[in-house]
């Protein structure tokens, strides 16, 4: 368990745990609710009975659990097809980064998961990343993309391959795809009411017309919510996986993790450190700022006078 294998960052992770598992419980009872949310606010905007056909608004979201359904489906279905694409035309050869393989797969036996296969993505230009995908049938991966494994260093792989491992082992990819599926479901309702509007003028009057407006008024608004709160379990969840990272790797090395998000953001972005590492904060970002990750992690990262950043006794220079 994180909280006692990281004594140091035992109320860092009481609070990204309620924040994460608070979002999990309100993004489904914002889904689950959806259509009773829509018409207490439509009775309540437009009145009782608005609608002349007594069965009107029930026909609006008549579809809406099956949108979700079905976005699931092709979620799953999306993730199981592409799992076994990437193994089949981008699985790590015996001889390529064997260094990085036994690496991967000793940490993985630290952090009891089933030994993930390397997907190494090359020819992708500038892209400069690692990430974590898993599925039933072709089983979890680790996956590096562009010239990551020559960028960094020994230490900063380990931490952030650890980083990756944890997000296996806690099974945040499966929480994304259910979320994932939710996300879609709204957005295909909102557009079935957005392209039915015009039908129902001519067909049911002007007072559907105003049901369907008003319905797609709500649900943008309650899918912004979904969005948000969507992207706040994201955040939490890599602040989870950093301490993950932690458990595995050791508390010593931690600034490593750091150091190698940073380069990796270099790579991608071209800016210099001392802009990484100012936070330019979005509600709407489903990774946190690298600032506020050091210093969940009792980091303090400390700009020079010349634009680099240091964390303890490493320089982040361009």
């Amino acid at each position: 368990m994180l909280w006692s294998s990281v004594p140091q960052l035992r109320l860092h992770v009481a609070r990204q745990v309620f924040v994460s598992w608070f979002c999990i419980v309100a993004l489904v009872a914002l889904f689950w609710y959806q259509p009773a949310i829509v018409r207490f606010v439509n009775d309540m905007l437009l009145g009782s009975g608005f609608v002349q056909q007594t069965e009107y608004d029930q026909r609006v979201l008549a579809s809406y659990f099956s949108y979700g359904w079905w976005s699931l489906l092709v979620a799953w279905g999306t993730l199981e097809v592409g799992g076994f694409w990437m193994v089949w035309r981008y699985k790590a050869k015996p001889n390529e980064y064997p260094e990085f393989q036994a690496r991967l797969q000793r940490l993985a036996e630290e952090a009891g998961v089933r030994p993930p296969t390397l997907i190494v993505l090359r020819g992708v230009g500038r892209l400069l990343n690692a990430a974590a995908t898993q599925s039933f049938l072709s089983g979890p991966k680790v996956i590096v993309v562009g010239d990551i494994v020559e960028t960094l260093t020994d230490a900063e792989e380990t931490y952030v391959t650890a980083h990756e491992l944890s997000h296996l082992k806690h099974l945040d990819i499966v929480a994304g795809v259910f979320i994932g599926a939710g996300n879609s479901g709204l957005a295909i309702q909102k557009w079935a009411v957005m392209t039915s509007m015009v039908y129902d003028l001519f067909v049911h009057g002007w007072r559907a017309l105003a049901y369907l407006a008003a319905t797609w008024v709500v649900l943008s608004l309650t899918h912004t919510l979904y969005k948000l709160l969507a992207a706040a379990h994201s955040r939490s969840r890599e602040y989870l996986a950093d301490v993950g990272a932690v458990r595995i790797a050791g508390w010593d090395g931690r600034a490593a993790l750091i150091t190698g998000l940073a380069r990796i953001h270099h790579a991608l972005s071209g800016w210099r450190p001392f802009k990484i590492f100012r936070p330019s904060g979005s509600l709407f970002h489903t990774h946190p700022e690298i600032a506020d990750r050091a210093q969940a992690l009792k980091l303090d990262p400390r700009e020079l006078p010349d634009g680099n950043v240091q964390i303890g006794d490493v320089v982040i220079a361009a």
